[in-house]
């Protein structure tokens, strides 16, 4: 499968039109407007989706709403997320400090790697190679969320999990206090394995290790208030029966 057949995909499907119209508007309201990630997954496995995710950088915000920034996070290339709707999808503008494009680029599941732009819409060399083979790879291991996004991915698009790259969320998690949820820890465990890719090679693993661990900061061991603050939004990933 080439980069032309999944983005003709992609375009092709009724949904795309949505988020045409939803950046052009946005574009209009906030500026330079890049929209990204799973909206376009959706139109390429043909689901339906609720919400766009749209990023811009400061630099390119209008003034009205760079005025509306009072309190700038901290220890993050996140400045502000604002949040909008366009016909009956939610919108979250996330405003970075840095390259939108790179953003993009260090988004953690790498087939959802996609961006639309005012030059048309883009794809990664990985994203491309991970969704002809129908897996899921880790591109940053950005936190522990990381562990339930995946396999909510996998579920969600019938796709396997690269074998080592679930060992290395293994190796993550187990940074955390192992007991934080000791019988759903086990649960959601066992919950991965039909999605797993045999692959497993030693030299591709410490490769893949290094690589991570230069692209992010989250080999630490963090506070317990800290894990817990973390994992709270994602506590509802435990219900598979409503995870479709």
């Amino acid at each position: 499968m080439t980069k032309t057949t999944i983005m003709n995909k992609i375009t092709t499907n009724e949904r795309y039109g949505a988020i045409l119209k939803a950046r052009e508007q946005l574009a209009e309201k906030y500026g330079n407007i890049t929209v990204a990630g799973g909206c376009f997954v959706d139109c390429y496995f043909d689901k339906d989706f609720y919400d766009i995710d749209c990023f811009i950088s400061y630099k390119d915000l209008k003034d009205e709403w760079k005025k509306q920034i009072t309190n700038r996070r901290k220890n993050t290339h996140i400045v502000e997320v604002f949040r909008d709707t366009v016909d009956e999808y939610d919108i979250d503008i996330v405003v970075v400090d840095y390259s939108v494009s790179k953003h993009i680029r260090r988004f953690d599941q790498r087939f959802k790697q996609l961006w639309l732009d005012d030059k048309g819409l883009h794809i990664t060399k990985g994203a491309v190679s991970d969704i002809a083979a129908n897996r899921i790879t880790v591109g940053v291991l950005n936190g522990p969320a990381i562990y339930f996004r995946v396999l909510r991915s996998a579920r969600k698009y019938n796709m396997v999990i690269d074998d080592v790259d679930f060992f290395l969320m293994e190796n993550f998690m187990s940074t955390l206090d192992y007991f934080i949820l000791p019988k759903k820890y086990q649960h959601m465990k066992r919950e991965f394995m039909p999605y797993r890719r045999p692959n497993r090679y030693l030299g591709r693993m410490i490769f893949k290790y290094s690589k991570l661990y230069w692209n992010t900061n989250a080999f630490y061991i963090p506070s317990w208030s800290l894990v817990k603050s973390i994992l709270k939004p994602y506590m509802v990933l435990i219900d598979w029966k409503n995870i479709k």
